[in-house]
């Protein structure tokens, strides 16, 4: 019906101004016009027969990314389909702070490649899922991998209510859901959010998630907890499990609150709690629980061409004494008993200084972090000085479309052991 309407509209306008046309001393203006509206006209046939495809829109939901959230900007049952990539080529300096020789290799990478595959039921239940594959080649003797980071069935309770089951994103700080590169400025996402936060970070479960049409949002999750066996003094990332057969003699809570009811604001806190010594002994054969207990608080906020960043993360774990002596790290390999980062990021698009009314943007950006994997460890062991560390980042982020992003910095990098080792990154990203 809509396109029968859009023809009989064509026919009644072209009759309108070819009669217009002749009754004028300027045929060639009154033809130009026909020819503006008879495009218009067909741009609208065509997203009549396009649909949703036509129209995309690019926002964020629940917090994750705006390719990720496709699925929930479909009107009617389908498929949704989007993605995202980068490519980041990085540049080591030749000594370490101290001066002695960095022995750090250049490398280039395509870091990933991410599907994004969704499919709406109905206007209740939907599917979405994001399949990533990582560094460009899989197989034997190969860096690559293939993953899945989420996927998960999602039922609407109410319209501001639902309840999702399947393999979840953690809802904890910045990155672990909005980490689509075009989307956050330097070529790296930050240390904080991969050695503190171990993004990405996913695991199998399910729970609530709530939004209000004030902006207020809440998400609560029941997941598989940590594996404490894979500690170590760097941080707890290798201790994901990621819903692969995944040990699950400990579950675990996670949740997010956030509020964004003012325009450009979100702010939020988030937690994760639960035992991580999945069965882990000790030589008595009293359990190890080793509790573990992440906390997160962010701000982001984006007014006119600044942007500007916050985020701080906590993590503590309990029976650390223990959990050292079964895993036999002795001296400064400790786990550490408190581990905490933090990271400010200021931007500000100088483009419309010299063109305005532009989508394109260029992003001059700096951001400080400081992060300790070993703020604290038990007596009688010591610390390794190279885990206290500082960044300090300068950079640049071209975007010629909201959704490109090419990206150049200059990470300052400093540790209490006097060894870092500066860089500088340049990266290609994208999202669809």
């Amino acid at each position: 019906m809509r396109l029968a309407h859009l023809l009989v509209a064509i026919s009644v306008i072209s009759h309108v101004s070819m009669n217009h046309a002749l009754s004028q001393t300027s045929q060639s203006d009154s033809l130009k016009e026909l020819s503006r509206r008879l495009d218009i006209l067909t741009e609208e046939i065509e997203k009549a027969k396009l649909g949703e495809v036509a129209e995309r829109t690019y926002e964020s939901r629940y917090g994750m990314g705006p390719a990720a959230s496709q699925v929930y900007h479909l009107k009617k049952a389908g498929v949704s389909l989007a993605g995202y990539g980068e490519v980041v080529y990085e540049n080591y300096a030749d000594e370490t702070d101290a001066g002695a020789a960095s022995n750090r290799k250049d490398q280039i990478d395509f870091v990933r490649q991410v599907v994004y595959t969704g499919f709406r039921f109905n206007d209740r239940l939907l599917f979405n899922a994001e399949i990533e594959f990582e560094h460009a080649k899989t197989g034997s003797g190969s860096p690559g991998e293939v993953s899945v980071e989420f996927g998960y069935v999602e039922a609407g309770l109410t319209n501001n209510l639902s309840v999702r089951a399947g393999m979840l994103l953690i809802p904890i700080g910045i990155i672990n859901e909005l980490h689509e590169p075009p989307t956050f400025f330097g070529a790296l996402r930050p240390e904080t959010e991969r050695q503190v936060i171990p993004a990405t970070w996913r695991a199998n479960g399910g729970g609530i998630v709530a939004e209000t049409g004030q902006g207020l949002g809440l998400k609560l999750y029941m997941v598989e907890g940590l594996n404490a066996q894979r500690f170590a003094a760097s941080g707890i990332r290798s201790g994901r499990q990621n819903g692969a057969q995944a040990v699950a003699e400990d579950l675990a809570f996670t949740g997010q609150v956030y509020y964004g009811g003012v325009a450009g604001l979100n702010v939020g806190g988030s937690f994760f709690s639960g035992k991580s010594g999945q069965g882990l002994e000790d030589s008595t054969g009293a359990e190890i629980g080793a509790r573990t207990t992440v906390l997160s608080a962010h701000g982001m906020y984006s007014w006119r061409g600044l942007t500007l960043r916050a985020l701080y993360a906590r993590v503590s774990i309990d029976e650390v004494l223990a959990l050292n002596s079964e895993l036999a790290l002795t001296g400064n390999k400790s786990i550490g008993e408190t581990q905490e980062g933090y990271y400010l990021t200021v931007a500000y698009d100088v483009l419309p200084l010299f063109k305005s009314g532009t989508t394109a943007a260029v992003l001059p950006f700096v951001q400080y972090e400081k992060l300790n994997t070993q703020k604290d460890v038990p007596a009688g062991f010591s610390l390794d000085k190279a885990l206290e560390r500082t960044n300090l980042t300068f950079g640049v982020s071209y975007k010629p479309h909201p959704n490109v992003a090419f990206k150049a910095d200059l990470i300052n990098r400093d540790n209490e052991a006097n060894t870092a080792v500066d860089q500088f990154n340049v990266g290609a990203t994208y999202l669809f």
